[in-house]
């Protein structure tokens, strides 16, 4: 296979800008294909393409964006929703919402219009929009999400005199319009399972891209049953600081047991200088303390959670810790993680064994909380 100079200059200004490409001339959509079908190339969505090595690297949120980023150069008017805003947004959700591909548009009610199959259409008319704005600094490309719709032609190279929202033009790689984070939330609610969908209110909240004021005003405004939303908003709380913990709360919840708070910072007996804080904990009426822990695997591989520690000394400071805790008054410390909480039976059965309080039997566990993680 001949190198194809302007091919590859496309792959590489993709690459760099954090999308795929798509052919602009009959050459290169000839080159294109025929490295489709050699393996070079892939097509992760119609007119829509990549090097396969390069894709290979990307989770499925990334994907998505990368996706996503292309088709609002080929549509610039196109409004995302749904999932696609929430990917955009960077909100918190499990991945596996990607497996089925798809990219979803807002569109007007009753659109005749067909989409293609990579294309789910959420109706809405007059949806308020945002608009993402996607540019350099210095070696990675940052996201700055701004009310209203933005538009940038990519053919056009902004001045470098001219700025939008401080930011230079000529550091613009892309203009996304998406639903705004408050539409987004409510169409993902609507969607989406209660544990699905809590780290993305947890998110959106915690990031303070939206309120729980404005997600209401979007439900008063819409002809569809909002209960599930409600309930959501109910228990979002923007003091999780992951999906990973949000997934697990919402765990914990659907089962029965009582609504922990979140991130409690307890003092160690012997050291009063030294505090850690914990993911969730329950003070139950007959005096125990209960904390859950939520393990991520970062926790034991990330360098810069383990300070490039190897994972002897990861567990040993673990070990540290717990034992503190529990000089700190803490009577009982349980750990799970991703999987336990995917599976729930591990988890349900570790929280029974805690006798953590369950909500049947305790009402005055169902909490409410503002958005700063307050109770009401």
């Amino acid at each position: 296979m001949r190198h194809h100079i302007e091919l590859e200059a496309l792959c590489d200004d993709a690459e760099r800008n954090h999308r795929c490409f798509y052919p602009t001339s009959n050459a290169l959509q000839q080159a294109t294909y025929v490295r489709l079908r050699n393996g070079y190339l892939v097509r992760p969505h119609r007119n829509v393409y990549s090097r396969a090595s390069y894709w290979a690297t990307l989770n499925p949120a990334e994907r998505s964006r990368h996706i996503i980023r292309t088709l609002s150069r080929q549509f610039p008017t196109h409004v995302f929703s749904g999932l696609s805003a929430a990917a955009i947004l960077q909100l918190e959700y499990s991945w596996h919402l990607h497996d089925d591909g798809s990219i979803f548009i807002a569109s007007s009610t009753g659109s005749p219009k067909r989409a293609y199959r990579g294309i789910r259409r959420i109706g809405m008319t007059d949806p308020p929009v945002s608009s993402v704005i996607h540019f350099r600094r210095g070696d990675g490309i940052r996201a700055k999400a701004v009310p209203g719709p933005l538009t940038m032609n990519p053919r056009q190279t902004p001045s470098s005199q001219a700025t939008l929202f401080g930011i230079a033009c000529s550091d613009i790689t892309d203009i996304i319009r998406i639903t705004s984070p408050a539409r987004t939330l409510v169409d993902c609610g609507l969607r989406y399972t209660f544990a699905q969908s809590l780290p993305m209110f947890d998110s959106a909240l915690r990031n303070h891209l939206t309120t729980p004021q404005q997600v209401m005003d979007i439900c008063d405004g819409m002809r569809t049953e909002c209960g599930s939303i409600m309930r959501l908003l109910h228990y979002a709380d923007p003091l999780s600081e992951n999906g990973g913990e949000s997934l697990c709360r919402a765990v914990v919840i659907e089962e029965g047991f009582a609504v922990p708070q979140l991130q409690h910072v307890f003092t160690d007996a012997d050291a009063s200088w030294t505090r850690y804080r914990v993911d969730f904990v329950w003070h139950t009426e007959d005096g125990r303390i209960i904390v859950l822990e939520f393990d991520g695997t970062a926790k034991y591989t990330d360098p810069s959670m383990t300070r490039h520690s190897n994972v002897h000394n990861v567990v040993r400071a673990e070990r540290d810790r717990e034992d503190a805790l529990r000089r700190a008054g803490v009577t009982t410390i349980i750990r799970t993680n991703y999987e336990e909480v995917t599976l729930r039976t591990p988890l349900v059965r570790k929280l029974l064994d805690a006798r953590v309080p369950m909500t049947g039997m305790n009402t005055r566990y169902e909490r409410a909380t503002d958005i700063t993680g307050r109770e009401l």
